[in-house]
């Protein structure tokens, strides 16, 4: 419980300094778009993607644009393309619209203008089912605040929240993190502590002003186990596990392959120590 406490005063705080540095930032917008001597198309085209469609998409209600942007680590050691192929399959029953890989390229999964399925049962500023008004944007990371996110990962998703924000007019206070939103508060852990969103704001804010010179160093690859273990902070059942540390409650059953000690009316107590996959190789080997 003091973790969640911790995590939601963290939130509040970044909302607060989120919407201070949005009221600059979208005034930055305005200007990019009001100012004929800058050209927003050749400045904020969008960033090269690889098309992932997925089925777990429907409309948005209507006359609703996005507004919002919402951001997710996978939970995953997968790379975007692993993460796109688990969104193609209905039996998921979960999307994002976009997804950046550690590399920096970018997969999407669901249009625009349609509601992908990435927040649940959420609420923002006074306005639930988030998944109307926004676009998820999942970013490629264990989520464990031990797992780096390279530069060249910022560097993409500073570029696609850049162009979003130019496209359909997102005040930077509209930049929020799935823990920010999902309901009941402290449901989700996404994105984790270790990832900035100021950092992410700071290179929008000189993105729009034409500041921006991305440093980039050459990374290591990094290899992955095909699972961690974590100790549970509340006492969940597997769908409650899946669902907080996977982001896909459907994705309960690969915890029966990991764990087996456990059935599928387990309910596991605070403190309890469990095995999650890092990867879609148990999920795979499930729907053979």
């Amino acid at each position: 419980m003091l973790k969640k406490a911790s995590g939601i005063l963290l939130s509040v705080l970044l909302m607060v300094s989120c919407s201070q540095t949005g009221q600059n930032q979208n005034n930055d917008i305005s200007q990019l778009n009001q100012d004929s001597t800058i050209s927003s198309k050749s400045k904020f085209s969008k960033p090269n993607v690889i098309l992932m469609e997925s089925p777990n998409q429907n409309d948005r209600p209507s006359g609703v644009r996005p507004d919002t942007i919402i951001l997710h680590h996978t939970a995953s050691a997968a790379e975007a393309k692993n993460i796109g192929k688990f969104f193609q399959n209905p039996e998921s029953k979960v999307s994002a619209h976009y997804t950046v890989d550690r590399t920096g390229y970018v997969v999407q999964s669901v249009d625009d203008s349609k509601r992908s399925w990435h927040a649940g049962k959420s609420q923002f500023q006074g306005r639930e089912n988030v998944n109307d008004f926004s676009i998820g944007i999942e970013i490629c990371n264990i989520g464990d605040n031990k797992d780096p996110y390279p530069d060249a990962e910022y560097d993409s998703i500073i570029k696609l929240v850049g162009y979003l924000m130019t496209q359909y007019n997102i005040p930077a206070k509209n930049i929020t993190r799935h823990k920010d939103i999902a309901l009941p508060a402290g449901r989700k852990d996404d994105t984790s502590e270790s990832f900035s969103v100021q950092r992410v704001l700071n290179g929008v804010h000189e993105l729009l002003n034409g500041t921006y010179k991305p440093t980039i160093k050459t990374e290591k690859a990094l290899s992955y186990p095909d699972f961690r273990e974590v100790k549970l902070d509340e006492k969940l059942n597997l769908k409650e596990i899946a669902d907080s540390y996977l982001d896909a409650e459907t994705r309960w059953e690969e915890l029966l392959l990991l764990n087996p000690s456990l059935n599928e009316k387990s309910v596991l107590q605070s403190g309890t120590k469990i095995k999650l996959p890092l990867n879609f190789k148990y999920w795979e080997q499930l729907k053979k």
